[in-house]
């Protein structure tokens, strides 16, 4: 039952690959063979430095390792797959335009204080996604170390979690800001479309290039898929919810970091995936 090639594992119409890295567990290498069919992970496999499966035990140890190390950057790659890159090029939108809203008394008297609240968000959206485009460099460096030394080496796991976890605050308190001035972003629109007109020339065409860029099918669009993403991020964390956002996001730092210290991947959900066989 162990000790197989592990082609007779793959099934029809099925694509595989192999992780650009061994895993080490009790002193020994593995690989790990992932099969999936369009596009989905459909099942994986364990093999020791001869090319043959493993029994189901130690396939579960390797692939344990292997989830802990995917799970530090798990956030940043469905981020990636909703967004793309759109955040990054959203911000450097939103920094040729946003001047107009630090313009006291435009919007009058009832509304000022909400568009200084929206002007802050902006501000912290550009200052995060900056920290989250260097922090994604970092990552993707990283993993290429991983692989071209073809192991996950101690110094890789530290940094891994401290990447992990640099990369999660700034998201967190990035969305928190967005959330909480959705509505205002709105009530600028509806303001710019209603009262806009009545505006000077330049003070008119400036805002409207601003409402331009926030609109629903602009950042709007990236705003909510960010926003969609925070049940991920508090997911397993127990916190305060009734605290200003800077509270918020120091006390989500230290439950995500503890969180990191003591996880253990879903194997009620990984477990069936494995094909290797008991001894």
């Amino acid at each position: 039952m162990v000790n197989k090639n592990p082609k007779v594992y793959k099934k029809m119409l099925e694509n595989n690959h192999t992780l650009p890295y061994k895993v080490r567990v009790d002193g020994q290498f593995f690989d790990v063979i992932v099969y999936s069919m369009l596009g989905k992970i459909a099942g994986i496999i364990v093999a020791n430095p001869d090319g043959l499966t493993v029994d189901r035990e130690t396939a579960e140890k390797v692939i344990i390792e292997v989830q802990k190390y995917s799970f530090y950057f798990d956030y940043l790659k469905k981020r990636a797959q909703l967004v793309k890159e759109r955040d990054s090029i959203t911000a450097e939108r939103i920094e040729s335009v946003q001047r107009i809203l630090n313009e006291k008394g435009l919007f009058g008297q009832k509304l000022q204080s909400e568009m200084d609240e929206l002007n802050l968000a902006l501000e912290v959206y550009k200052q995060q996604q900056r920290k989250l485009d260097i922090y994604q460099e970092d990552i993707t460096l990283l993993n290429e170390k991983v692989e071209s030394q073809q192991e996950i080496f101690e110094e890789d796991w530290n940094n891994a979690e401290d990447l992990s976890l640099a990369y999660a605050m700034a998201a967190y308190g990035q969305s928190l800001y967005l959330e909480k001035t959705r509505d205002t972003r709105k009530k600028m629109l509806k303001w710019t479309q209603m009262h806009g007109k009545m505006l000077p020339a330049e003070q008119r065409r400036a805002l409207s290039k601003l409402a331009f860029v926030l609109s629903e099918a602009q950042a709007g669009h990236i705003f909510d898929q960010i926003i969609s993403l925070i049940p991920m991020l508090e997911n397993g964390l127990q916190l305060n919810r009734n605290q200003p956002i800077p509270a918020r996001v120091k006390d989500y730092g230290k439950a995500y970091e503890a969180y990191c210290r003591v996880y253990e991947p879903p194997m009620e959900k990984i477990g069936p995936l494995i094909r290797n066989k008991k001894a």
